[in-house]
């Protein structure tokens, strides 16, 4: 059996595949044959050893792939492994395939979309089709919000379910900590509530790039720092904000107290959870090519987001 989850709404199809891979692990507790891979490294001969070998275990095999079709050339191939392997049809594998876009049509894709494969297009909701979402969502933790709170939360998140997803549950924490809703009651969330808890929008662009900077998530990182030059934030004020990152993380590893570095604890919390990211030589190479690019901001006319941009590629 093949299953392929494509489309633009990242959060949708990983929250399908985590209800296929729960659904999966209630039938074969043993997880032995539950395989993960990536294609984006090239490296496809062991995929395709996963599909032909056998298991030791009589259970069916779940092999779920992301980056199919991130290598040139790489289509071709697989198509030509997919149409041999009796195996998939017969469904002694499930074979789940994720591919976070719907422009691509070539003829890989175009096989992925026919009968007898399981297949399913995850569009971006619509603005009615995301507050549905977020009600259920909501309701799930037995908290409502009041309709203007309902509605500054969504535009102030706009259609990003990953950053609801984050808000929400941070509203439920925060419900949770002055007790639990007596007799099932819905506890009900005020718009003052939501705008204490909620991270502003320019704040979570910039929250963005410093996290994925710590997470040496370089396509990430690139996003993040394109989506905030592109919402207006200055390239000048970015770096520096990369360089206090940086420092902060330096001054972490070289045996700060945490409270010498004053910093609020979920931004601590992140240091910690990167201390093993970097190393020492990394973060003085890193934060000299920024005292670099700080001079060149200032004396040349060099390209500011392009600067930024070869910076973050060489962490």
């Amino acid at each position: 059996m093949i299953i392929f989850l494509y489309g633009q709404d990242s959060y949708r199809i990983s929250q399908k595949l985590k209800e296929i891979v729960f659904g999966y692990r209630t039938k074969n507790p043993s997880g032995f044959n539950l395989v993960h891979f990536d294609l984006s490294d090239g490296k496809i001969e062991d995929f395709f050893e996963a599909i032909k070998s056998s298991s030791f275990i009589p259970e069916k095999k779940l092999i779920i792939a992301k980056g199919v079709f991130s290598i040139k050339n790489q289509s071709e191939p697989i198509l030509k492994f997919l149409k041999t392997q009796n195996k998939i049809s017969e469904e002694n594998i499930i074979l789940v395939i994720t591919h976070f876009d719907d422009s691509l049509k070539n003829k890989l894709f175009e096989h992925l979309t026919k009968k007898p494969n399981q297949f399913q297009n995850f569009k971006p909701l619509k603005d009615y089709e995301i507050k549905d979402w977020a009600k259920r969502f909501l309701n799930s933790f037995d908290i409502e919000l009041t309709g203007e709170a309902l509605n500054f939360l969504i535009s102030n998140c706009g259609r990003d379910l990953w950053r609801l997803d984050s808000e929400i549950r941070k509203l439920a924490d925060f419900s949770a900590q002055g007790g639990s809703p007596e007799g099932g009651k819905i506890k009900v969330v005020s718009k003052s509530q939501v705008e204490e808890l909620t991270i502003p929008d320019r704040e979570h662009n910039i929250f963005e790039l410093t996290d994925a900077l710590l997470q040496k998530n370089k396509i990430k990182a690139l996003k993040a720092l394109h989506k905030a030059i592109d919402n207006g934030e200055k390239p000048t004020e970015l770096l520096g904000l990369l360089a206090w990152q940086a420092r902060n993380l330096l001054r972490f590893k070289m045996g700060a107290k945490p409270a010498s570095l004053k910093l609020h604890p979920f931004v601590l919390g992140k240091l910690q959870e990167s201390e093993k990211t970097f190393s020492m030589e990394e973060l003085n190479a890193f934060l000299s090519k920024i005292i670099d690019l700080d001079l060149a901001f200032k004396t040349t006319d060099i390209n500011t987001k392009t600067a930024l941009s070869l910076l973050i590629s060489e962490i």
